[in-house]
């Protein structure tokens, strides 16, 4: 199963890319029609989620200063760019983030997998660290990936090439 899951993982990474590919960067952060969600933070969420949960399996990504706070699940998007990563930055980071984890990932034990999720609320929809990392690793990337084809549509751009 794992190597499927990593497959998917690898699918997204091209769709991600192929998704703000021709997104200029004065554009990443744009609103649009109450959008809050841009690309920028949706980027840079994807990578946060799979930086902290990493953790949780002893997979260790470093990420930017800062970049926690940007990016944090709850946080506000900010429409203005200033002081947020530039696409290319975004990009590079979230494919580090994606090679470290698929090195990684084989060799997690499936003990670390089955162990009960240690944050109570996020156990109510993952019982288990192993169901938070299918989670991270296929759903929750696709969610926002999903977000950045709705954003590209509200701002004229329609489906990426």
């Amino acid at each position: 199963m794992l190597t499927h899951m990593i497959h998917a993982y690898d699918l997204q990474l091209k769709r991600a890319k192929r998704l703000v590919d021709d997104i200029p960067d004065d554009q990443m952060c744009a609103q649009p029609h109450g959008l809050v969600n841009h690309p920028t933070w949706s980027l840079g969420h994807m990578i946060m989620t799979a930086h902290a949960v990493g953790k949780m399996i002893d997979i260790e990504t470093t990420v930017p200063d800062r970049w926690d706070q940007l990016f944090k699940t709850g946080g506000v998007p900010s429409s203005d760019p200033t002081g947020q990563p530039s696409k290319t930055e975004l990009l590079a980071e979230l494919e580090k983030v994606h090679n470290v984890w698929k090195a990684a990932i084989h060799n997690v034990a499936p003990s670390v997998l089955a162990a009960e999720h240690p944050n109570e609320k996020a156990r109510q929809s993952f019982p288990t660290v192993g169901a938070m990392v299918a989670f991270i690793m296929t759903s929750h990337e696709m969610d926002h990936l999903g977000q950045i084809a709705a954003w590209r549509r509200a701002v004229g751009l329609g489906p990426a090439g």
